[in-house]
């Protein structure tokens, strides 16, 4: 079948006016057309009368970006990770385009599937083609939530039953690792105002889980300084006071690690006013929860309603005049 730059002739041909691509992705004409100059998106053909016609490619195309902003991301932030994916060759109306065709749609659980058979025998290769696929398919949200997320705890879940070795896990642990950090490195700069800091509790290691709710956030435009692994407290306040951060996250899986924030009210104490808001989270908030002062946030939520608390806290923050 002819192509012209990889799409099906078929998929290019001039099928939609602008008020039919409007109704049939939901977004006004005026938007679709703001769209175009701004940021290039697609390039509409024209009629005989000089009228925008919209093809099939441009249909999913519109739908994809729909569905990124649906989950939180601006636009102008959609637009630059559908060019990304352009420029890698993982066209979002393509892919989608290609899976039908070969009768392989790319639902979560096939996808799930793939990572964890690419992670089993330590095929990097396939497992980054497959999370390319996820996000050419999906918002990425939807990919870390409902598919890197359920990946990762179904091959933990495996090693503690013994049917894995501890290194194929720890492989599937930090090619995620490595993802989220160039997801990180890729999300621009911030457009909203107030900064939060990120880290895992003194003596936490596991990060996976907090560095899904920083590349979210990073993505949705909030400033987040990410400080990894088993932050201390000594002298936090000297190395974050003059970012004056609205909120402190941290995050604590493991219930041994608990005694290491009982010294927390004491280092808030030292921060210059208004000390950081602190949001702790994990699956040992239970055990914290009566050592230290009320005023701190516990988060025992899944990562979306967690994310939804943190962007009320920030949002409080700024009402109260707080937020520079």
């Amino acid at each position: 079948m002819q192509t012209s730059g990889g799409v099906e002739l078929g998929d290019l041909s001039p099928k939609y006016n602008v008020k039919a691509i409007a109704t049939l992705v939901g977004i006004p004409p005026v938007t679709l057309r703001a769209w175009e100059r701004r940021y290039g998106i697609f390039t509409p053909q024209r009629g005989a009368q000089g009228y925008r016609l919209y093809s099939e490619y441009d249909l999913r195309t519109l739908r994809w970006i729909k569905a990124q902003m649906e989950s939180g991301m601006s636009i102008s932030r959609a637009a630059q990770h559908l060019a990304d994916l352009r420029a890698q060759g993982n066209d979002p109306a393509m892919t989608l385009r290609r899976e039908m065709a070969a009768e392989q749609t790319a639902s979560p659980q096939n996808l799930i599937d793939r990572c964890i058979s690419a992670w089993l025998v330590m095929n990097e290769e396939a497992a980054g083609e497959t999370i390319r696929l996820a996000f050419s398919l999906y918002p990425i949200e939807f990919v870390l939530l409902e598919i890197i997320r359920p990946a990762l705890i179904e091959v933990g879940e495996r090693w503690h039953r013994g049917e894995i070795a501890v290194a194929t896990e720890h492989f599937a642990s930090q090619f995620c690792v490595r993802q989220l950090n160039s997801m990180l490195a890729a999300a621009g700069a911030p457009s909203r105002p107030g900064c939060i800091v990120a880290a895992c509790a003194p003596g936490e290691h596991h990060e996976i889980g907090l560095l899904i709710i920083v590349v979210m956030l990073r993505w949705r435009g909030y400033d987040v300084r990410y400080l990894g692994q088993n932050l201390k407290l000594e002298r936090l306040e000297e190395a974050i006071g003059h970012l004056q951060p609205r909120l402190l996250l941290l995050t604590l899986t493991r219930a041994e690690t608990v005694e290491n924030l009982k010294s927390l009210p004491e280092v808030l104490a030292r921060f210059p006013h208004p000390a950081p808001k602190v949001v702790v989270g994990g699956q040992a908030v239970r055990h914290l929860k009566d050592a230290l002062q009320p005023t701190i946030v516990y988060i025992d939520d899944a990562p979306h309603a967690a994310l939804k608390i943190i962007e009320r806290l920030m949002i409080h923050e700024q009402d109260s005049g707080l937020i520079n």
